[in-house]
C-alpha cells in the first residue's frame, strides 16, 4: 500500500518545534499507524506532545477546523487532547497537541472494547447534545463551523462527484479504468444509498465523523481521548455509529445505540434503513480510498462487508 503521508524530514520538524518551545526537544519519534497524517511524538522536559502534518490536498478543512471543534466540545465530557499550536510549514498544515494517555481501542482485546461500550455511548451523547443553532449547512464543515452543503442528502450524494484536481481524490473517475475499482458495484451501491436516503431525516446534529477504534484511546478501563476531529460534520446522529458497526460488528453498537436513544426518550424511525444507507456510503468511501491507495486487500474486505449487509437486508 503506498504511503499517503507527507514526507517531513526530522531536521525540519526539529526546526519547527524549536520555534514553539524554549526547552530542548527530546525523544522525537515517528508514530506509526496513520494513513494520511505524518505524526511524531516528542518530549519537552517531563511533558509529552504530538505533532501532526497533513498536506492541503489531503483534508481541506485541516487542523484549524479541529481546533474549532475542540473549542465547541470544551464544555462536554469528551476527553480531547489540548491543541497548543496550529499553523503552516510550506504546503503542510501542522498541529501540536498534548499527548493523551492510553492506547487505541483496536489494540485492546474484544472483551476490553466491549466493556467500554457504555462509555462510547455516553461520549456520543455528549457530542450530539452540542448546540448547533448558530451554525449553518450540512455535512463536513470548515474551521468557522460552516457546513459545505445545503442539505444532509446533498452532502452524501456528492460522493459520486469528481473533485478539484488539488484535492486528494481529484478527477478520480479514472480509477474505474486504472485500478480494481468496479464501476458496476459502485453504481449499484450509490443507487441503493440514493433510494434509502428517503428514510433519512434532515437533522443537524454535531457528528464526530471518524468515530472508530483507531481514534479512541483507553487506559485502565476508561476512554482517555477522542482523536481526529477533522471529519466532524452536521447531520443524522445515526451516522456516527456506522464506522464502528461496519468495521467491528461484534461490538453490537447498533443494538446498544438504539436502546440508549430510547432510554433518553428518542425514537429512531426507519433505523435499519438509515443504517444501511450510511453503510452504503461508508462502503463507497472505503472502496474509492482503497482503490486510490492501491490496497486491494482492504478493498476486498470492504466489498465483502457491504455485500453481506445487503444480502442480510434482502437486497
Amino acid at each position: 500500500m503506498p504511503d499517503l503521508r507527507p514526507v517531513v524530514p526530522t531536521a525540519q520538524v526539529l526546526t519547527l518545534l524549536n520555534q514553539h518551545f524554549s526547552a530542548p526537544i527530546l525523544d522525537l519519534t515517528p508514530v506509526e499507524g496513520g494513513q494520511v497524517a505524518h505524526v511524531f511524538s516528542f518530549r519537552v522536559e517531563k511533558q509529552e506532545y504530538i505533532v501532526r502534518f497533513n498536506l492541503d490536498k489531503m483534508l481541506s478543512s485541516n487542523f484549524p477546523k479541529e481546533a474549532y471543534v475542540a473549542r465547541k466540545l470544551a464544555g462536554t465530557s469528551l476527553p480531547i487532547a489540548p491543541i497548543l499550536h496550529v499553523g503552516r510549514l510550506g504546503d503542510l498544515h501542522f498541529a501540536i497537541s498534548r499527548k493523551m494517555p492510553g492506547k487505541m481501542l483496536q489494540e485492546h482485546t474484544p472483551q476490553e472494547v466491549q466493556a467500554l461500550l457504555p462509555q462510547i455511548l455516553d461520549l456520543l451523547e455528549a457530542a450530539h447534545s452540542v448546540d448547533t443553532s448558530e451554525t449553518q449547512g450540512y455535512g463536513v464543515f470548515d474551521y468557522r463551523g460552516r457546513g459545505s452543503d445545503a442539505s444532509w442528502r446533498a452532502s452524501l450524494l456528492k460522493v459520486a462527484d469528481e473533485e478539484d484536481e488539488r484535492d486528494y481524490f481529484g478527477k478520480w473517475h479514472r480509477l474505474f479504468d486504472e485500478t480494481f475499482l468496479e464501476c458496476d458495484l459502485f453504481e449499484k451501491l450509490y443507487q441503493y444509498m440514493q433510494e434509502l436516503l428517503a428514510f433519512c431525516p434532515e437533522e443537524r446534529t454535531l457528528l464526530l465523523g471518524a468515530f472508530t477504534t483507531r481514534n479512541l484511546l483507553a487506559q485502565d478501563g476508561k476512554i482517555t481521548a477522542v482523536l481526529d476531529l477533522l471529519d466532524a460534520s452536521y447531520g443524522d446522529r445515526v451516522y456516527d455509529i456506522v464506522s464502528l458497526d461496519f468495521w467491528w460488528p461484534p461490538l453490537g453498537i447498533r443494538e446498544a445505540f438504539l436502546a440508549y436513544q430510547r432510554q433518553h426518550g428518542r425514537e429512531l424511525p426507519f433505523y435499519a434503513e438509515r443504517l444501511l444507507c450510511y453503510e452504503c456510503y461508508q462502503a463507497l468511501i472505503g472502496l474509492r480510498f482503497y482503490a486510490k491507495s492501491g490496497n486491494e486487500q482492504g478493498y476486498q474486505m470492504a466489498r465483502e462487508i457491504i455485500q453481506q449487509k445487503l444480502a442480510a437486508s434482502g437486497r
